[in-house]
């Protein structure tokens, strides 16, 4: 079997099973991608949600045999497609697709055509990187068997030889660069488009396509070459429609065949040049599990090749190399995979299993009851240097409800999945909120959840780190869910991965003080810390199914600091959050995710007692402050928690600092005073105070603005949240005016309400004043003392009075300019 979702197993008259390149086209007409009939092209074409079609390939193997395919479709495979509806297979060419989905090329020049423009793109690049190492251990179970009892096929001067086990083999990178074949791949692509090959013999075709060749590599490369480029899969025969192809002269004359008739070709062009090559029977990997039956029950289905470079055999596999088939469209379409050509034989077994052991190449014997619980890897796991950590087996059950697989790479590399449900040979696609994927430098971790009991698909993509490409496909699994536990869903995460992204520390991100898949908030409130390398700015967004936009802003508060970042958290919703990190550098123009964090809340925070709404990215002193001319604060934490309603906080200043404040709560107040009568701020030379008499209980936010002297505008410097604890209720401060400036010092008193008819020390520092008096019921002049304070005693007089400060800077002026003003109540208990 090969790389695909399920086979469609056909008997022939010789009762032989075949699996066949299959692409998947989804029950209903719909495809993965978006791309009907054309889902197997996951080389070529764009998908949904930057994730590649899928191509699944399955072995193509042949019966030998002139009778008419008399077999059915395998109950445990594909359903047998209706006849009625075969069409022509159909290619894709120059990349365009026609109305259907799909383009047919106009004849024989249009597709050597189409493979010539992608020959040199497909090639793998086989001396630029180390080769993997995990990914390819083979368990030893037993040592190579010897020579007797082979009855693969022979080779044309090598009668009657097998592989032996003297010395090492040479390496698949050993043999061959990336550049090693560009002249014979041009030359049989260009031969090809000037020769009718199905008027010719199989000894004229080898005979001009290995004419450039000057070893036999580049001859068995030739062939090679022109089987993938010329040769389609004969799905009218795989399907029962016609005769099956299989003959070496007839698919050469069709210009078609069945899996043995691109291993049998394979082997009669060998033969013409004096190579050795072997037909090799047995079975191909899938990710079709048929109810936990072995298909080594059944007879193998696939055929595959073995080639002699001097001493050593070396594997290949033209069919699957020449494209995939697409069994819901009835049809093949080209898709060139070089993998395939003298595959590295722990590669090999991953997907190919020979019915004789010796072919396996390897010096410990692979069993096919491993061979069958393989996890299904397509060659694209291997291009991107993947390797399996957990589980090791294609076949997963869940443990209380949930599954863990982990991948590993050994470059940087991005990763996505797809999870579907599997039901009565359909499958329906799964919410990806029930799958939780981390991602790190080194690999990726993927809980599922299923949303159900019953049998499902894990497949999983990826692509070189910072690729503009598609995600690919590179391995699958089946799981099992006797018993789901998923009583509540995970909330929507647009961007597949969850926690740190896999390059968080080049983002400037080097942790997070929360370990782990999930963060608890218990008790409805959790503080996150992030490390960071460099000073960055940072955004975040929380995600709950019930939680709107507008609500979600109250429930954090973000923190900026140099070398940390910083966010407390107010869960109103019981269940699951996704809490995203954005950040970019302070000169950046761009944020970029640097983490998504799963958090459970069990016991949520009442609505009433969030945050501040529109609380800034600013909250707290930190880098934004620190620009804005505002150092060493009192108050480094962003909230400040005071029991007694009451709390002052000091930066310290530039000369030149000018700071203008807004107190804001989210209560609808009844009170007769605005909030800015409860914020009093002191300008001293290289210090300002914020003073603060909160009214009530509860969430207030504090805006910091400063400018320089001169400057027109004042800019943010900073929020801060105070959270009031006390049922006292301090009193306002007098209403304040344009004349108080820098220097100016209220010390009593520092109520802005006063009791009637009692005598009041007054006590102000005001440079630069000339003169200084209270206005009330009579006018006192405030004398200056020798500690620069205006001082004396006022008669408040009867409730309702008013009581102005006046002061006069200019010696020559007529007017004195108000400075604040007091109210006079009759019993200050009554208005609170």
């Amino acid at each position: 079997m090969g790389r695909g979702d399920s086979v469609g197993s056909v008997g022939g008259a010789n009762g032989r099973r075949e699996a066949v390149p299959l692409t998947i086209s989804w029950a209903g007409g719909s495809t993965f991608g978006g791309m009907k009939g054309q889902v197997g092209s996951s080389r070529h074409g764009q998908t949904q949600s930057n994730v590649s079609t899928v191509t699944s390939k399955l072995a193509l193997y042949g019966a030998k045999s002139s009778a008419p395919l008399s077999g059915s479709l395998n109950p445990s495979d594909t359903p047998k497609p209706n006849p009625q509806g075969a069409t022509e297979p159909q290619t894709e060419s120059d990349g365009a697709l026609s109305p259907s989905g799909t383009h047919k090329p106009e004849g024989k020049a249009d597709m050597l055509q189409f493979w010539s423009n992608r020959i040199n793109s497909n090639h793998i690049s086989s001396d630029s990187k180390p080769s993997r190492g995990t990914g390819s251990i083979i368990s030893k179970h037993r040592v190579l068997p010897g020579t007797n009892g082979m009855k693969c096929g022979e080779g044309a001067g090598n009668k009657g030889s097998v592989p032996g086990k003297a010395k090492r083999r040479k390496k698949r990178k050993e043999l061959f660069s990336s550049v090693t074949f560009t002249h014979i791949d041009n030359h049989v692509i260009n031969w090809s488009g000037q020769n009718n090959c199905q008027a010719l013999s199989i000894q004229e075709t080898v005979r001009g396509i290995t004419a450039e060749a000057r070893n036999h590599l580049e001859k068995i490369r030739a062939i090679w070459i022109w089987l993938c480029h010329n040769i389609r899969y004969d799905v009218e025969g795989y399907l029962g429609f016609s005769q099956k192809v299989y003959r070496p002269e007839d698919v050469l004359a069709l210009g078609k065949g069945v899996c043995s008739g691109y291993a049998g070709l394979f082997k009669e062009m060998c033969r013409e040049i004096g190579i050795g090559c072997k037909e090799i029977s047995g079975y191909s990997r899938t990710t079709e599990y048929s109810d936990g039956l072995s298909f080594h029950r059944t007879k193998s289905n696939h055929m595959w090749n073995a080639v002699q470079l001097d001493t050593d055999w070396h594997l290949l596999d033209a069919c699957w190399g020449a494209g995939t088939v697409d069994l819901q469209e009835k049809i093949f379409i080209p898709s060139y995979d070089d993998f395939f050509f003298l595959t590295d034989p722990e590669d090999f077994i991953e997907t190919h299993w020979p019915d004789e052991a010796t072919w396996q190449l390897l010096e410990s014997v692979v069993p096919f009851q491993e061979f069958e619980q393989k996890i299904f890897k397509t060659s694209e796991f291997f291009r991107l240097h993947l390797f399996i950590v957990s589980p090791k087996v294609f076949y997963l059950q869940t443990d209380q409800g949930e599954v863990k697989v982990s991948l590993g790479c050994l470059y940087p590399t991005e990763f996505s999945y797809k999870i579907y449900k599997l039901s009565n040979k359909e499958r329906s696609c799964v919410e990806k909120t029930h799958g939780i994927m981390t991602m790190q430098p080194s690999g990726v971790t993927l809980r599922v959840v299923p949303p159900t009991d019953g049998l499902f698909e894990l497949m999983i993509f990826a692509k070189p780190m910072d690729s503009t490409g598609s995600y690919r496909w590179v391995c699958s699994y089946h799981i099992d869910c006797p018993e789901s536990k998923c009583s509540q869903g995970l909330p929507h995460n647009p961007f597949h991965f969850w926690g740190l992204h896999q390059r968080a520390i080049d983002f400037g991100v080097l942790g997070c003080n929360c370990a782990g898949d999930l963060v608890v908030a218990d008790g409805g409130s959790v503080n996150l810390t992030f490390q960071t390398s460099r000073p960055l700015l940072a955004m975040y967004e929380l995600a709950h199914v019930e939680l709107s936009k507008t609500l979600s802003t109250r429930c954090f508060v973000s923190h900026i600091e140099e070398s940390q970042l910083s966010c407390q958290l107010l869960l109103p919703f019981r269940g699951y959050y996704r809490l995203s990190l954005f950040v970019k550098n302070l000169s950046g123009d761009q944020f970029k995710t640097a983490a998504n964090l799963l958090l459970q809340c069990s016991n949520p925070i009442n609505h009433n007692e969030l945050f501040p709404a529109n609380l800034g990215m600013h909250c707290g002193p930190g880098i934004n402050s620190k620009l804005h001319g505002l150092t060493d604060p009192s108050h480094t934490a962003p909230v400040i928690n005071t029991t007694s309603g009451q709390c002052n906080i000091t930066f310290h200043t530039v000369s030149d600092t000018e700071v203008y404040t807004v107190l804001e709560n989210n209560k609808v107040r009844g009170d007769v005073y605005s909030l800015d009568r409860y914020c009093l701020v002191t300008h001293l030379d290289h210090k300002i105070t914020i003073s603060l008499h909160l009214p009530e209980s509860g969430y207030y936010k504090l805006s910091i603005l400063s400018r320089a002297t001169g400057s027109p505008d004042f800019a943010h410097a900073c929020d801060y949240v105070i959270r009031s604890l006390s049922d006292h209720h301090p009193l306002p401060f007098p209403k304040i005016f344009s004349s108080w400036r820098q220097g100016c010092t209220l010390l009593q008193p520092r109520s802005g309400l006063l009791a009637g008819d009692i005598w009041e020390d007054f006590r102000i520092r005001i440079p630069g004043a000339l003169k200084v008096v209270v206005i009330g019921p009579e006018k006192v002049e405030l004398e200056l003392n020798k500690n620069k304070i205006w001082e004396g005693q006022v008669f408040t007089g009867s409730p309702g009075t008013l009581l102005k400060v006046a002061v006069k800077f200019n010696q020559n002026s007529t007017t004195m300019d108000i400075l604040m003003s007091y109210k006079v109540l009759a019993n200050l208990n009554i208005q609170y």
